[in-house]
């Protein structure tokens, strides 16, 4: 009975140990078998693109505007990342604006006043197109983003009749500049100035805004923008919407902006903005 007593003790025991092991082993297989399919299927995680493209609509009661635009970071990882980048925009568009005018352009070759130096309205229909093609840098400063760019740019205005007296008549070439700052305001505000000018024309623009989420994805915010050329100076306040996602955003102004009309008339008319912006 000793004997029997032993041997089956020991047997207990062996088979004690051969269950630990086999249930090692099942555990073990089970870590495998649900850790396996987890890293085959875990999806990879989103990077941005070192290419942006953009475009959009600019409109008043007497301008509208057409453009788009590209930026690439060759030598970034992406187009967030410190580094060169290469820009380049264009657009097309038209306006026009109604001024009093001589009737006669050889009014004034004879002496005294005749019927002929008389004056009338007349309007003028322009189209506008415009190229930049710019080299910069991109730098991030903790929660600033600065960007700096120069370049060249045609910018041309092309009238439906000859107009003397107006300072943007035909194509010029210009040494162009632009700086664009991004500052982040805690984790709800933002702001943003962007500084353009070139010598085409005496062309140049700023536009300011400050944002605030209301939603992660969602900023509202007032702006303010001043454009120039040789011939006349805008002004505009407003307020805009910008929805952003992963690699892309769109956003809507709207406000108030002085005619841009040749300087005929300084009268406040309603403006509206469009742009949709990628990454990839």
């Amino acid at each position: 009975m000793r004997l029997w007593r032993e041997f089956r003790r020991g047997h207990l025991s062996l088979g004690a140990k051969r269950a630990g092991v086999q249930v090692c082993m099942l555990g073990a297989a089970i870590g495998v078998w649900l850790s396996g399919p987890a890293r085959a299927t875990e999806p990879e995680q989103p990077h941005f693109g070192w290419r942006e493209m953009w475009g959009g609509v600019d409109a008043t009661k007497d301008v509208w505007l057409l453009y788009t635009g590209v930026t690439l970071a060759p030598l970034s990882k992406d187009i967030y990342s410190d580094g060169l980048r290469l820009r380049m925009t264009s657009g097309y568009g038209q306006y026009h604006y109604e001024a009093m005018r001589r009737i006669s352009p050889t009014c004034g070759t004879t002496a005294g006043v005749n019927e002929t130096c008389a004056s009338a309205l007349k309007r003028f229909e322009v189209d506008v197109t415009y190229t930049d093609v710019l080299i910069g840098y991109h730098m991030r400063l903790g929660e600033l983003t600065a960007k700096a760019f120069a370049g060249a740019s045609m910018v041309s205005h092309n009238f439906s009749a000859p107009d003397l007296t107006n300072n943007v008549i035909g194509t010029a070439f210009g040494v162009t500049g632009a700086l664009e700052f991004w500052l982040n305001l805690g984790e709800r505000g933002w702001s943003s100035l962007d500084l353009y000018y070139t010598s085409a024309h005496d062309t140049g623009s700023a536009r300011w805004r400050a944002g605030w989420r209301v939603l992660p994805t969602l900023s509202i915010g007032p702006e303010i923008r001043h454009d120039r050329n040789a011939e006349d100076d805008a002004n505009r306040i407003g307020v805009f919407a910008r929805y952003e996602w992963f690699g892309g955003e769109i956003s809507v102004a709207t406000g108030v902006a002085g005619s841009m009309t040749g300087g005929a008339t300084d009268d406040l008319e309603p403006y509206a903005t469009l742009n949709l912006l990628t990454q990839f």
